[in-house]
């Protein structure tokens, strides 16, 4: 069990949501004593409500709140599911390739899909064609709010949201790990039932979760759920995955250590196990990080987790004076033609000022309050 020191209200959701994907019912008198609304508070953080409620349908009657939490789950499984029918519908009408990545497969790995929320659906396409893509998601209905910035375009209708992907992996922020995977069409496995659709391997789409796990590790941080589809792969597919070719595929970009440690730490946690004061630390750094990181995680490592004023004036200073993967990023234009750049120092604050100021006051006081972590 996890160990007296972890947060209650956190124990008491691994405990929940433990149950729900090892198909064992919860101990009602252990229910009862639970803090259900801050169980519930920490579950959403998390995205693990769906989980931590088909858990306790099958041992007490749900409340309001989790009743919810159940019904949130499955309208949005139905409503996901048929906007992404309709999205891979004409990606084939229209001959572009696509791989479907991260929760739509993962969804498939939990006793019920359901379980697994999602807050948007991530499909890779052929990157020589994203703007008849965009084509695509206008037609449907969909509005582009951010297209050629990242690796992949978002696009958002009423609560539905889609990020098409033209690489998995940015190539400014992790270097090593787009170089990895700029050539991953020649790695697909051809789908049987369609015309236009891929997938990977087993040990080809654990070795991406990890990956893909690890960029927000050592970003903003991540939170339970993460950890959860680790245990929830392996356990699915531990004995028959191929671990040498595992192995080698995550040494050779350095985080061979990082997925054994992260396995072992999402075995024992969700197989009610005891947990070493290591472990018991490194728990607390997802607990602590919500589903998607924090600000706090974010500005430790822009600032190299030093708390210093002459960091933060560094940092500040970067941020006035954009440097040159900055401008290769966010401002291609001005990359490329350096006589705009005195314009762009100009422009640049008076948006910050006027367009997102709200952004920028949280970014300010991230940066004031931040204090030295240890992890």
């Amino acid at each position: 069990m996890i160990q007296e020191n972890t947060n209650r209200t956190a124990a008491d959701l691994i405990y929940l949501v433990s149950c729900a994907v090892n198909k064992k019912k919860p101990d009602l008198d252990k229910c009862c004593m639970m803090d259900m609304e801050a169980v519930n508070n920490l579950a959403n953080l998390h995205m693990l409500s769906a989980a931590a409620a088909y858990a306790l349908k099958s041992a007490m009657p749900l409340t309001p709140l989790w009743l919810t939490a159940y019904g949130n789950a499955t309208r949005n499984q139905i409503l996901f599911n048929a906007a992404r029918d309709d999205v891979l519908r004409e990606l084939e009408r229209n001959g572009i390739w696509y791989l479907p990545l991260k929760g739509i497969i993962l969804k498939n790995e939990y006793p019920i899909s359901a379980m697994r929320e999602m807050s948007d659906n991530d499909i890779l396409c052929d990157a020589g064609r994203m703007k008849q893509v965009r084509d695509i998601m206008i037609s449907l209905g969909y509005k582009n709010t951010e297209f050629g910035r990242d690796n992949h375009d978002v696009y958002k209708k009423k609560q539905l949201s889609f990020e098409m992907h033209r690489e998995l992996f940015n190539r400014f922020l992790f270097p090593d790990l787009h170089e990895k995977y700029k050539d991953i069409k020649s790695k697909l496995i051809k789908d049987e039932n369609n015309g236009f659709g891929y997938h990977m391997s087993d040990e080809d789409l654990y070795v991406y979760l990890v990956c893909h796990l690890y960029k927000h590790y050592i970003k903003a941080g991540t939170g339970l759920r993460s950890l959860l589809d680790i245990y929830v792969f392996n356990k699915n597919h531990g004995g028959s995955l191929d671990r040498d070719y595992i192995a080698s595929e995550l040494d050779s970009i350095g985080i061979k250590d990082f997925e054994e440690k992260t396995r072992s730490l999402a075995q024992k946690t969700f197989s009610f196990s005891a947990l070493n004061e290591t472990e018991q630390k490194e728990l607390e750094y997802y607990i602590g990080s919500s589903c998607y990181g924090t600000s706090e995680n974010l500005m430790a490592v822009k600032l190299n987790n030093d708390d210093s004023l002459k960091s933060k004036r560094r940092y500040v200073r970067k941020r006035l004076f954009p440097d040159e993967k900055t401008l290769e990023q966010f401002h291609p234009v001005v990359y490329r033609h350096r006589i705009l750049y005195p314009f762009l120092l100009i422009y640049r604050p008076f948006k910050g000022l006027f367009v997102t100021r709200k952004k920028l006051v949280r970014e300010y006081k991230s940066l004031k309050g931040y204090k030295k972590q240890d992890k």
